[in-house]
């Protein structure tokens, strides 16, 4: 194998780049794997679930007994009484602020092609980058998951604060 590739930098810059796309995604599996570990944990040690009865469960029961679990122990949540709307919101707060910037026409994925017509361009890179861009990045409108950053509520602050970004 050495013999062929000598004389050949292309191929083994080909090579090199494969193994580190291959070790990209080894590293993002591993970081799934570990957040899929603390969501079982989580189901098992703190609302009681046995790991054999995961699949079993109704959204509805799980809800259930982490409504009765914020009322007995309070979680990392500020309000003190939560609903079920609000864990909702919680889950999809990221993809709730995507859908009213698409539907606001703010973030321009529909695009008038000559011949046809309206078409919509949103590839999952696209989403990758305005998801960092929006709430991931230095530039971000959330301070941490939870909550909105103090400046962007400010309405004169608005402004400057898009100019920034």
């Amino acid at each position: 194998c050495p013999r062929r590739l000598h004389g050949r930098g292309w191929l083994l810059f080909l090579l090199v780049l494969a193994g580190a796309v291959w070790l990209c995604r080894l590293i993002t599996a591993l970081q799934r794997l570990v957040g899929y570990w603390e969501i079982r944990s989580f189901y098992i040690r703190a609302l009681g679930i046995p790991a054999g009865e995961v699949c079993n469960h109704s959204w509805q029961s799980v809800q259930a007994q982490l409504l009765a679990l914020q009322r007995r122990q309070p979680l990392c949540v500020p309000r003190r009484e939560l609903t079920e709307l609000d864990i909702h919101h919680r889950i999809l707060r990221f993809r709730n602020y995507t859908v009213a910037m698409v539907n606001k026409s703010l973030l321009p994925v529909r695009f008038r092609l000559p011949l046809l017509g309206p078409v919509v361009f949103f590839t999952h890179g696209l989403q990758f980058n305005l998801e960092l861009l929006l709430f991931h990045g230095p530039a971000a409108l959330f301070q941490n998951t939870w909550s909105l950053r103090p400046q962007v509520k400010q309405a004169g602050a608005r402004e400057a604060l898009a100019r920034g970004l």
